[in-house]
């Protein structure tokens, strides 16, 4: 019997998320680069206005930094577990990448079936 709940299955998603375990967990390969702008941050929305333009209260997690492109990079876990990777122009907020990865679905194990095992011997007990 699986006795992993799903809030420790998503409590173990974040972790790996936040630290950057596992590389899979982000939804962009380390070759890609997002350019955003070249403007001076002067410039820029603060990082308030930033998240207020993202909906970030919507989101159950929010990491928000500024990727190596000049753009206000976000990632965030949606109440259902999905991880949500957003690229924001940091002067219109606009959407410059949106993705989504589905929440891990959790392994289970085969339920016996009570049927003859395939060698034709019957269960054990009968």
């Amino acid at each position: 019997m699986n006795t992993t709940t799903p809030i420790r299955c998503t409590t173990v998603w974040l972790f790996a998320l936040l630290t950057g375990w596992g590389g899979l967990a982000m939804a962009s390969t380390p070759t890609e680069k997002v350019v955003c702008t070249q403007l001076p941050r002067s410039q820029w929305m603060t990082e308030q206005q930033a998240r207020a333009a993202f909906d970030a209260p919507r989101y159950l997690l929010v990491r928000f930094k500024i990727s190596r492109g000049n753009c206000h990079e976000f990632y965030a876990v949606e109440k259902d577990g999905t991880v949500v990777e957003a690229y924001r122009h940091p002067v219109t907020g606009e959407t410059v990448r949106l993705t989504r990865v589905p929440p891990p679905t959790p392994v289970t194990a085969p339920q016996p079936t009570g049927q003859p095992e395939a060698s034709g011997t019957p269960p054990a007990g009968r």
